[in-house]
């Protein structure tokens, strides 16, 4: 998530040439948000599933 914030401060910053060329040229100014959305969703994900697994692997073996 670190490099999309820098890839957008970059691209927001700098002339749109250079922005464009920078992002790679995607074609989609919201890219560097969108992938930021999935790493956080994707991390919420994980822990919400690893603590939902260790919740149930207790409850087996207080059993």
């Amino acid at each position: 998530m670190a490099y999309e914030l820098v890839e957008w401060v970059y691209a927001a910053g700098a002339a749109p040439e250079a922005g464009a060329a920078y992002l790679g040229s995607q074609g989609d100014i919201w890219d560097a948000q969108k992938d930021m959305l999935a790493d956080t969703l994707g991390a919420l994900c994980a822990i919400a599933a690893f603590f939902f697994v260790h919740k149930l692997w207790g409850r087996e073996k207080k059993l």
